[in-house]
């Protein structure tokens, strides 16, 4: 045999090795092993997860809406305010949770687009926020139960919870990633919720014990800049509702 017939030989031996040798996916990094098949979906899976746990912890920001939950909270007692912080989570889980598999078919059902929430929401919250500003006694720190006085009140989870946690960003973020093939890719649709609900009680549940050590006339000044951040935002939701309304409002 000579040394032309030889190395043809070798190369068709190659080429049927590599053809009977299954992909059955990625390798580990520095392992030459590949991944079994059930792993992949996984990992893919996973990071997705991780992925859209994260952006969603940044839509809501639940450390940022801290001074507003210590203003909504003035004057309760810390077990009232610890189960207003559970109350708040459990309320921004669910509302998520229904947008993600109830959103787009309830919006178009009632004919209601996602720009008319989003001007309604920023006028219920700027009308609030100039109530907060002014220093006047609103729904948004609830009302006394059964006529009892004012520090067993019962804290409203309107705006808080929702459209300030839960608001349109949120709201349109699950809805337009919520599509699954099958159960395993559920995990990526209702983990991040959950995980972001969960935060949400912790956030506020650290807030309940560090507001304890903060004065009554600090939080006369938490409430009276957090009204004006309020406003602020409550202009720019119903700015983009509008612009989403009236497309020529966006042009230059």
């Amino acid at each position: 045999m000579t040394e032309h017939s030889r190395r043809r030989r070798v190369d068709e031996d190659s080429r049927m090795l590599s053809a009977e040798t299954p992909v059955v996916g990625p390798r580990w990094a520095g392992n030459n092993r590949p991944l079994p098949y059930s792993v992949c979906p996984m990992l893919a899976i996973a990071a997705l997860a991780i992925k859209k746990t994260v952006t969603l912890f940044a839509l809501v920001g639940p450390v940022s809406m801290i001074p507003i939950f210590l203003s909504a909270t003035e004057g309760l007692d810390p077990a009232a305010r610890l189960r207003f912080a559970r109350t708040i989570g459990v309320s921004v889980t669910v509302a998520l949770l229904v947008a993600a598999f109830l959103g787009l078919p309830l919006l178009s059902f009632l004919g209601v687009s996602l720009g008319a929430m989003q001007v309604g929401g920023g006028i219920i919250v700027l009308l609030l926020a100039i109530a907060m500003v002014l220093g006047k006694e609103t729904s948004f720190k609830g009302s006394p139960a059964n006529g009892g006085p004012p520090e067993h009140r019962e804290a409203s989870i309107v705006p808080l919870a929702v459209p300030l946690l839960a608001g349109p960003a949120a709201f349109s973020y699950v809805m337009g990633n919520s599509v699954w093939d099958s159960r395993l890719d559920l995990i990526h649709v209702v983990l991040p919720i959950i995980l972001v609900g969960l935060s949400c009680w912790f956030s506020f549940r650290i807030a309940c014990r560090a507001g304890r050590e903060i004065r009554q006339a600090t939080l006369n000044v938490v409430e009276r800049v957090s009204g004006f951040i309020l406003s602020a935002m409550a202009i720019e939701m119903m700015a983009t509702g509008l612009r989403q309304l009236f497309p020529l409002l966006g042009g230059t």
